[in-house]
């Protein structure tokens, strides 16, 4: 009986691991990265070579904007959060750019797509997104471009590129902000961007794989406590 007891409790608290490492997200601020060379990854995708450019923003600190790492259902997403604006009391224009780099071990990007959470008042907003293979400024092969009336893919622009034609494991992927106003306000609080692969067991399908052979081994202990 202690012996079952043991092995449903292992059994038990191996799959919340699991789940908890696929409900995992990793964070850090766009500075740290930028600075340091750092890297965030989750899942089977790591995002590294982060960098920044920023020009006449109202409010924009790369120190509390933090940059997160996670992942739901297969996909994996890499958001940005903080205080991004532009505020005028006549014409003005601002841009802030970023670039980082997003690798794939296990399996193939087929299919990009971006989200946005903010506002405009008497405003202009555009964000355009490449994802380009052998360098910054490669060969594209994604793209997607969101303004204020588009907050999200799909829908998309007839010329954007959500599928990558063929998948890809390494993209280098810059993100384009471009701000207008006419004596109002652009404000920004989350930008994401999420990432589909060529279909692959989850996280946990493959964890559960994994725990076949101790299932079997703990099916036969089991048979021989109940025999003996």
């Amino acid at each position: 009986m202690i012996r079952k007891k043991l092995i449903t409790f292992f059994a038990v608290t191996t799959m919340v691991g699991m789940i908890q490492t696929a409900q995992a997200s990793f964070t850090d601020n766009l500075a740290d990265l930028a600075s340091s060379g750092g890297t965030l990854t989750i899942d089977d995708k790591t995002f590294s070579g982060f960098s920044y450019t920023e020009l006449g923003l109202t409010s924009f600190n790369a120190a509390n904007i933090t940059v997160t790492a996670t992942e739901s259902g297969g996909i994996e997403y890499l958001t940005w959060s903080g205080n991004i604006s532009l505020t005028g009391s006549g014409i003005a224009y601002a841009d802030l750019k970023l670039n980082y780099i997003v690798t794939a071990s296990a399996g193939a990007i087929n299919m990009i797509d971006q989200a946005y959470t903010g506002s405009a008042q008497n405003g202009f907003l555009s964000i355009a997104e490449t994802a380009a293979t052998g360098s910054f400024g490669g060969p594209v092969v994604g793209s997607s471009h969101l303004t204020g009336l588009i907050p999200s893919n799909p829908p998309s622009y007839a010329n954007d590129l959500l599928d990558v034609v063929p998948p890809e494991t390494l993209l280098y992927v810059t993100k384009d902000i471009g701000f207008a106003v006419d004596g109002g306000s652009i404000n920004l609080s989350v930008v994401s961007q999420s990432y589909h692969q060529v279909p692959e067991p989850t996280t946990i399908i493959a964890g559960a794989l994994l725990l076949l052979p101790f299932g079997a081994s703990a099916l036969r202990i089991l048979r021989r406590n109940r025999m003996s």
